[in-house]
């Protein structure tokens, strides 16, 4: 067997290998900084969205203790750009 097939075997059998086959659909996720976070599977997208959740409202928690609405309102805003699912509306103004 040649040092070749020896490093092929090794690889398909290491658990850490990404080439390891595995029918389990992998995901990419594009960070708020669109740095792209490639070969996510299902638990590595959940924990993802955890830790974002968890800080998101930690800076939150932590203005709204001293009193500083701004503040918490930015991060809460800066949390929910990263889907476009803040907008500003759009007022008509009767004079």
């Amino acid at each position: 067997m040649t040092p070749d097939k020896i490093g092929e075997i090794e690889t398909y059998n290491d658990p850490n290998s990404c080439y390891q086959p595995n029918d389990e659909p992998l995901y990419t996720i594009t960070d708020w900084d669109n740095s792209k976070l490639a070969h996510q599977n299902k638990s590595d997208v959940i924990e993802y969205v955890k830790d974002e959740l968890a800080t998101a409202s930690f800076y939150i928690q932590k203005a709204e203790e001293e009193n500083d609405e701004d503040t918490a309102f930015e991060v809460a805003k800066k949390y929910l750009d990263q889907f476009s699912a803040l907008q500003e509306e759009e007022t008509d103004e009767f004079i």
